[in-house]
């Protein structure tokens, strides 16, 4: 297991790119609405022994204290009601940017995995610009304005590649989406990680499900991953406002999320993470003021302005804002293990049938 630090300064190259307004003032809303831990599960694959298989409540207790690094990264509650802890920072390469280093902090999983399908990419068609990758989580996660999600270290935005050299948060389409490169990369995050969903709009979609059936890709595992497979399996390719300038990944973590189940518990003890908040939307009638909000959720009014980014107290009328709730501990320290579905992989293609540039060296997780 990586070892981590879950405190003090970050140990990677700073970005080269200055943090952006996120998202830019004149961008599409983002959504966050397809974003949701609700999707069940109908099968799950076999989990290999957890690393803390066999440990006692007195040696986790013992290794948090002495040791909590060895503990590895820990993505806790939900991606949208969650907390991060032994964080890893998203490191600086010569296939990526980061655009928001500071908030560039996700589980060692993620982090693997994201740079992995960024190396498929590179090992089939090299050359790329290189790619834009915006937040992932703050380093102890919990709320990133403005998303509902990217709360426990799970979550990443990732620009598209471009054939015009496009930049973060450019609107891709027809006339300067690289359909070859963004299709790897999609391809490489379904087929070699445990990727749980994958945000892009309606119109992209159509130029990479196009795409991938002209170079020859299954057509009925093309229809699970964009359609899924009704009452069996949910697609892991789907449309949420916003992302036409960038594509949301959302990973399961195996290793994490168990790890984060078992000492949930032990950590709120020692008050090492805070207690995670779940959001809700509330469109403010006429005459209702900040403090009236805080008093009917129960929340204090200062809660509401972090999860807004208000510096003031004056909210408009018809105006949408968060509302940041308390997730009860009782959910989050399920007694029930984590599930992760199989991977879902295409039939084996003809090596015969394909182009020798579509041929990628195989990537060693």
């Amino acid at each position: 297991m990586s070892a981590v630090t879950p405190a003090g300064p970050a140990t990677t190259a700073p970005s080269t790119q200055a943090p952006l307004e996120y998202p830019p003032p004149d961008a599409e809303p983002l959504d966050d609405g397809a974003e949701d831990d609700s999707t069940p599960i109908a099968e799950s694959k076999a989990m290999p022994p957890h690393p803390l298989d066999g440990k006692s409540a007195a040696d986790l207790t013992a290794l948090l204290s002495e040791d909590p690094a060895a503990l590895g990264s820990m993505s806790i509650g939900s991606t949208n009601a969650g907390a991060l802890f032994n964080a890893v920072q998203l490191p600086a390469g010569p296939h990526h940017t980061l655009v928001d280093a500071a908030h560039a902090w996700g589980t060692q999983e993620t982090v693997d995995a994201l740079l992995r399908s960024i190396a498929r990419v590179d090992a089939q068609f090299p050359g790329a610009d290189p790619l834009p990758i915006g937040h992932l989580s703050a380093r102890r996660g919990g709320h990133l304005s403005p998303h509902v999600s990217h709360q426990s270290g799970r979550d990443v935005d990732v620009g598209y590649y471009y054939t015009t050299g496009g930049r973060w948060y450019a609107r891709a389409q027809a006339s300067n989406l690289d359909r070859e490169r963004t299709w790897a990369f999609v391809r490489a995050l379904i087929t070699e990680t445990d990727v749980e969903l994958i945000l892009i709009d309606h119109s992209i979609q159509r130029l990479l499900e196009d795409h991938a059936r002209s170079i020859g890709e299954d057509p009925s595992w093309l229809d699970s991953v964009f359609r899924g497979v009704a009452g069996r399996l949910p697609p892991l390719i789907r449309h949420a406002k916003g992302h036409a300038t960038h594509l949301h990944v959302r990973f399961f973590n195996p290793i994490a999320q168990e790890t984060g189940r078992r000492m949930f518990e032990l950590l709120v003890q020692k008050k090492l993470v805070e207690q995670p908040t779940s959001q809700i939307k509330h469109k403010v009638k006429p005459g209702e003021t900040l403090g009236m909000l805080a008093r009917k959720y129960r929340v204090s009014v200062q809660a509401i302005q972090r999860a807004n980014g208000l510096r003031t107290t004056k909210i408009r009328a018809k105006q949408v804002y968060l509302i940041p709730l308390r997730q009860a501990p009782r959910v989050l320290g399920s007694p029930r293990p984590v599930v992760v579905p199989p991977r879902r992989r295409p039939p084996a293609r003809s090596t015969a049938a394909l182009p020798e540039a579509r041929l990628a060296p195989r990537i060693t997780p």
